[in-house]
């Protein structure tokens, strides 16, 4: 199968106070008739589906668990043939959430907007598909009385290709709503299907006479489109899947499980007087999540891939919310408060292999290994009245080596301690008020972007060659942009969300400025 059109990552807004896991939702796929590519608008199928969806408490972890309802409404097509990209229509997606608990998290909203991210699996044969599309909800107003908080999101979504006959499964699978009241931060509820139900939204059959038309046979075996039609229909963002094969053991719930311990790096957050607050200990909870990015060199003009998703990505295991810091800004209690939430991580990155035109015309290829402290990562609020002053910040410790150089096709012994002089700190920063990749929490990841500096080499050269000179001139000095993309983590314990953890995509390298 193969699934056509971008998946946007899914995004969970939160108090910093506050974190997301579980919230609600399906998504009902199409497959074409057997000429056309467009379902028919005037035919509307609809599910109704049951989640489980868990609430933040105060402390940002995931806590309360309540059900919510939601209805899938998407316009099929009555029958296709394999080589057709499928059409769904306009999706509708209908939640109903406790009023009750929707309004504990922003009692002063009056009205509310948001996003979702729906999530389906597709199954054929022993195909498999895994799309995840986002959706828009207009402004709703907060009911003054009743049960429920009714959400609509709508939408159109990416479509489906199935290249062969047989019966097609459409299953829900875990779904992310972003809440944004028009008064506080926004909200993130992530749900997974109520156990007990089947979560189908769906059954479809592609007969087994179909006719497959010329110009869209499978996909070749270079995973690119084939035939006039499919090459129109093709996009950067276009995935190509074929039959799974068993998959590796998962890396949860174990090694997410153990928790990392040391010490935070408090200096990242000073806040000048009157800041009054009281710092409250936690023993924190276990994550785990994928982080990968781009880090360029400034002084080559190029750049290198961090924990490279298309290798081995190590896992970064995080021990969640260890420290809340409640407080106010004024002598009276209570006039405008703010918090914080820290929580600390470690991760163990893989070698990076990076290829440069040293000076500008000499080709050299070296691995570089990254020896990488406790990372300490915080998020915040200081004005609690004030949305657009919450940040993210991220910071620890990094230190880099060289190895395996080769200078225009010859390779250079530089030893075993061809390093920096000492480690850098890294502090990357999120935005969480970012309409595209908002990073509001260690729950919901996101874009994390900084400069760093890096130091002199040392250690360089063997025989009695001295090489740092060559080294520090070609790499070291300040500016050298990082961008990381962080994964929604993976909650384990006795009500796991969003397991196993995925590994992201690259962030975009920001475009370069025209002087």
């Amino acid at each position: 199968m193969r699934t056509t059109g971008g998946a946007t990552g899914a995004r969970r807004g939160a108090r910093p106070a506050r974190v997301a896991a579980a919230t609600a939702t399906a998504l009902v796929l199409g497959l074409l008739t057997g000429t056309g590519s467009q379902a028919d608008e005037d035919s509307p199928t609809s599910a109704d589906l049951a989640y489980a969806c868990r609430f933040p408490d105060p402390t940002g972890a995931p806590s309360t668990t309540v059900d919510a309802r939601v209805e899938v409404t998407t316009r099929l097509p009555r029958s296709a043939v394999p080589g057709r990209p499928v059409d769904a229509g306009t999706v509708e997606v209908t939640a109903h959430l406790p009023r009750a608990a929707t309004s504990a998290l922003f009692p002063d909203a009056r009205v509310v907007t948001g996003s979702a991210t729906l999530g389906v699996d597709v199954r054929q044969n022993k195909e498999q598909a895994r799309a995840d599309w986002s959706l828009r909800a207009a402004g709703t107003e907060i009911p003054a009385q009743g049960t429920e908080l009714v959400l609509r999101y709508a939408g159109k979504v990416p479509t489906i290709t199935v290249n062969s006959s047989g019966r097609v499964r459409l299953l829900a699978a875990e779904a992310r709503l972003v809440l944004q009241p028009d008064a506080g931060p926004p909200v993130s509820l992530v749900c997974s299907p109520a156990p007990g139900r089947e979560p189908r939204v769906a059954d479809l059959a592609v007969p087994e006479d179909a006719a497959v038309p010329e110009d869209t046979r499978p996909a070749s075996p270079r995973g690119e489109p084939s035939g006039p039609a499919a090459r129109e229909k093709a996009r950067e963002d276009d995935v190509t899947l074929s039959p799974r094969e068993a998959a590796p053991a998962a890396p949860w719930p174990d090694e997410c499980a153990d928790m990392p311990t040391g010490e935070l790096d408090t200096s990242v957050s000073a806040p000048p007087p009157p800041y009054h607050f009281n710092p409250i200990p936690l023993d924190g909870v276990p994550l785990c999540a994928y982080a990968v990015g781009i880090s360029t060199v400034r002084k080559q003009n190029g750049s290198m891939l961090i924990n490279d998703p298309a290798g081995k990505p190590a896992l970064m295991r995080v021990r969640g919310v260890v420290r809340s810091d409640l407080g106010d800004w004024a002598e009276e209690p209570g006039a405008e408060g703010f918090n914080q939430i820290w929580s600390l991580a470690e991760i163990h990155l893989p070698d990076a292999r990076a290829s440069f035109l040293n000076f500008g015309y000499l080709p050299v290829t070296a691995s570089v290994t990254f020896e990488t402290g406790k990372v300490t990562i915080l998020t915040g609020q200081p004005h609690m009245n004030d949305p657009t002053t919450a940040f993210a910040r991220i910071v620890f410790q990094q230190s880099l080596r060289l190895h395996d150089v080769v200078v225009n096709g010859t390779p250079l012994d530089v030893g075993p301690s061809c390093r920096t002089a000492k480690s850098f700190r890294v502090l990357l920063n999120g935005d969480m008020n970012s309409k595209e990749n908002p990073y509001v929490n260690v729950f919901s990841g996101g874009l994390l972007t900084g400069k760093v500096t890096i130091p002199a080499f040392t250690g360089c050269g063997t025989a009695g060659e001295n090489l740092d000179g060559l080294f520090t001139a070609a790499i070291s000095g300040p500016d050298n942009e990082l961008r990381m993309n962080q994964a929604p983590t993976c909650v384990t314990g006795d009500f796991p969300s969003g397991c196993p953890p995925v590994v992201p995509e690259l962030p975009r390298l920001k475009p370069a400025t025209t002087p």
